[in-house]
């Protein structure tokens, strides 16, 4: 490289400048192509909260947005790249250029990298890259090439796409620097603009938003305009961001709008108490169950135990991932983090830990998945909530001939062992069993020879063998001593697309879950249509214990009526919570503070109405808001360890 640090004589900045420019737009141009793909792919979960009404105002904001948030990244990345190309020329040799070179393509095909990945990861947790990627991207190579091959050869292309035309962009750029066009006032220019941001405290924090469009979109408008770079180098080095502390109202209206430690009132005397076995359900969503909708599955086991069970036909997942629904299902609490509560410093928080008071109780308790030992982190969770036992496919006998799926072991061989280890334990006992056979990509085992319907999707037929799975596990356990002194319940840890080629879903029916309850002592059969959630799953299981002392929980006993007027809460996305009742749901942007919809799903299913500005239902829409702002108080109160009621 030249060793003068100005532009030749006669230069003119446009000549010096055009370069580094053009490489800056073409990179913008890619970007853009990418968010492009991204909205066309994923345009059904994006609107699936409130629906897609966009003006052609709010287009141009949009593309306004969206050109700002990709401009400020390539900036903030580039601005130190191009810096340091500079200073590369006080050093001699054609080492220094040559790591430059490979820097510059480096750090810009990553930031492609993952705008081009968040494409396909998008549908699983329904937001944009996020710190979360950090925990669940186990072998991210080996589960790539388990998923379908177009999935597969999308992915691959894009990612062979996108470093070719980084490096030629590279290449380009620094044939042009060589030849003396070093884009000297860019770099002067901008360095003088992350200066003076810097200086202002307040105007730094806004530009390093990733919500900051929020001042004129929506939050699924934001979801379209957001760089998966910023959100997720955000999520790493804020990752308590989401949870900090919220003030809405006095805190003595808040504990009385939202009591969180309660005492639960049980008829169980200690000579009555139950064991108790959950079933914590992979990916499994309401819509298998509805008789009255297409994804209805044939399920010899389910469709007989829903004859003799109570079945909680309008029950809700709290979010679209499973370390958050684990949390949910376990200990009681929301997840206001991107990362995991038991990743987080919210583990030193007041919770219930279901474990330790089940000890002290009398009671064992084991926990069983047939995937890798601490995938998801399960083991540091149960572990956190004081189980006695964890075990994984690494414990099962011949793990390693027994046919596997994409996540583990297949879930008839899981349930066999647990079943064993059930039987193994001594009374009473809590016992946890969480599959993995109806997790994506679905992989069913080779000897499952079952001929489906024509219309059954990929998520049907893993539930189909889900079934079998179960049908297998009770015709032993029901032979057991234990059994007639044990109390089943099934959960799913939250929704997901039961028709992975066709994404059709509301903020409504993207949530809902089956939750069921079959005690053998009392076979009735039962529809409760009242609103209850993941919440309620610790309480039901300290209520069957006849534990009679406090416990800290957003939910209640499935057995007993819920005072809080049967309102429950999900997490749509770090941005976007939810309240449904018995008739509405709301949409509450935490960022803002304000509403974003209002739906009467009774009259309503497909959630065409924003019934948000009609006057009529303000009250609705005062109380349910009411009730979201306390619950977000309670829960950032709970976090920091505030002391509440």
């Amino acid at each position: 490289m030249k060793s003068n640090l100005l532009p030749g004589p006669g230069k003119v900045a446009w000549q010096d400048n055009k370069p580094f420019l053009r490489f800056i737009l073409s990179l913008l141009v890619i970007l853009s192509i990418l968010k492009i793909i991204f909205y066309r792919y994923n345009h059904p979960y994006i609107f699936a909260t409130a629906g897609e009404t966009n003006s052609f105002s709010d287009t141009l904001r949009m593309i306004k947005w969206s050109l700002l948030n990709d401009l400020f990244i390539l900036a903030l990345f580039n601005t130190p790249l191009l810096l340091l190309l500079h200073l590369g020329r006080l050093i001699s040799g054609k080492w220094i250029s040559a790591l430059l070179f490979m820097l510059f393509v480096s750090v810009n095909s990553l930031i492609l990298l993952i705008n081009l990945g968040d494409i396909f990861y998008f549908p699983f947790h329904f937001q944009r890259a996020n710190a979360d990627l950090l925990f669940v991207l186990k072998h991210p190579l080996s589960q790539l090439f388990r998923q379908p091959f177009p999935v597969i050869l999308c992915i691959v292309l894009g990612t062979v796409l996108v470093i070719f035309f980084c490096s030629k962009l590279c290449r380009s750029f620094f044939r042009a620097f060589t030849a003396g066009n070093r884009a000297l006032a860019s770099l002067l220019l901008l360095l003088a603009a992350f200066g003076l941001l810097s200086l202002n405290r307040t105007a730094l924090n806004s530009s390093l938003l990733p919500t900051r469009p929020l001042v004129e979109l929506n939050s699924s408008q934001l979801l379209v305009v957001q760089n998966s770079m910023h959100t997720f180098l955000y999520s790493v080095f804020r990752s308590e961001g989401s949870s900090l502390l919220i003030r809405y109202m006095p805190d003595e209206q808040c504990d009385s709008l939202m009591p969180v430690r309660k005492t639960l009132a049980t008829s169980l005397s200690d000579s009555s108490r139950r064991n108790v076995v959950l079933f914590i359900m992979e990916s499994v969503p309401y819509d298998f169950f509805d008789g009255s909708g297409p994804y209805k599955v044939q399920m010899p086991f389910f469709d007989s135990l829903l004859q003799k069970s109570s079945f909680y036909d309008r029950a809700f997942c709290y979010a679209h991932q499973s370390n958050k629904g684990i949390t949910a299902i376990l200990a009681g609490i929301p997840t206001l983090s991107d990362i995991p509560v038991y990743h987080s410093a919210g583990v030193n928080m007041p919770v219930t830990r279901l474990g330790t008071i089940l000890r002290n109780n009398g009671y064992r308790s084991l926990f069983c998945i047939g995937d890798d030992h601490d995938d998801f982190g399960f083991a540091k969770c149960v572990n956190w909530l004081g189980f006695d036992q964890y075990y994984s496919k690494e414990d099962i006998p011949g793990y390693r001939n027994l046919p596997r799926h994409t996540m583990g072991i297949q879930d008839e061989f899981v349930l066999g062992f647990f079943e064993k280890k059930i039987s193994e334990a001594d009374q009473p006992f809590l016992a946890v069993q969480y599959n993995i056979s109806t997790h994506y990509p679905y992989d069913l085992p080779e000897d499952f020879k079952q001929s489906f319907p024509a219309h059954y999707t990929r998520p049907m037929k893993s539930m189909a063998y889900y079934d079998r799975c179960l049908g297998q596990f009770f015709a032993k356990a029901e032979k057991e001593p234990w059994f007639r002194n044990t109390v089943f319940l099934f959960c799913s840890d939250h929704w997901l697309v039961p028709d992975d080629t066709r994404k059709n879903f509301n903020a409504f029916s993207g949530y809902r879950i089956p939750i069921i309850l079959y005690d053998p002592a009392h076979p009735e059969k039962k529809t409760i249509s009242r609103p209850v959630s993941q919440f309620d799953i610790p309480g039901t299981i300290l209520g069957l214990t006849s534990y009679k002392d406090g416990l800290i929980s957003y939910g209640y006993d499935l057995q007993t009526d819920d005072p809080s007027g049967n309102i429950v809460f999900s997490r749509a996305n770090a941005n976007l919570y939810q309240a449904t009742d018995s008739a509405f749901i709301l949409g509450f942007n935490r960022n803002t503070g304000k509403p974003e919809f209002l739906y009467r799903y009774t009259t309503d299913p497909a959630l065409e109405h924003n019934l948000l500005a009609n006057e009529k239902y303000k009250p609705v829409l005062d109380q349910l808001g009411l009730k979201m702002k306390a619950f977000l108080q309670k829960a950032t109160m709970q976090y920091h360890g505030k002391p509440f009621k």
